[in-house]
């Protein structure tokens, strides 16, 4: 009888348990939808000293945003010493901020918009002396967030990665006095 009892309580409190850990599962809280598609292209992804190549911001609304959103987008420089921002090739409607080295864009998302790009060149002024065998790279995040009502989306970045590559100069072999002998 004694056997019996203890199964039973036993049967009763996993059932209990499993009972609990399905409320909790469903309880928890999920993921924000994503409501906002953002990316970032690079037009060439191994440039050359004295390159010039451009990066592409482009966002859109996905179908899980239900209202216009003023956002802002800010893509810094992450390394002035070794890339420059060409400030007149900045299109989309963003613009070039010399203050904080960074293409700016600022502006309303609407809802059902196909999305917006925005282009901007960068020449590669220079290289690391440590990276003149391998090439230097580098990642380049930009970020999205809403200025009206900062916790309506999560903060959105967009990567891009390039690697500086060293320009090869090939030197002319000359021979002089050759004999064929």
């Amino acid at each position: 009888m004694k056997k019996t009892a203890i199964v039973t309580a036993l049967v009763v409190a996993m059932i209990a348990l499993v009972a609990f850990m399905v409320s909790v599962v469903s309880a928890a809280p999920s993921a924000p939808a994503q409501k906002v598609t953002f990316t970032k292209t690079a037009s060439d992804e191994t440039p050359t000293v004295g390159d010039v190549f451009t990066f592409t911001l482009f966002f859109a609304p996905t179908t899980e945003l239900t209202q216009d959103v003023d956002i802002m987008i800010t893509d810094y420089n992450p390394e002035p010493a070794y890339l420059s921002i060409i400030p007149g090739s900045v299109g989309g409607g963003a613009e070039y901020s010399p203050t904080l080295d960074a293409v700016v864009w600022d502006g309303w998302l609407v809802v059902g918009s196909s999305g917006l790009a925005i282009p901007y060149q960068v020449e590669v002024t220079g290289i690391p002396a440590a990276s003149l065998s391998s090439g230097y790279v580098i990642t380049n995040t930009a970020t999205l967030f809403d200025q009206a009502d900062p916790g309506s989306l999560p903060t959105a970045t967009a990567e891009a990665s390039i690697q500086i590559m060293p320009r090869q100069i090939f030197l002319s072999l000359v021979m002089r006095n050759w004999d064929s002998d």
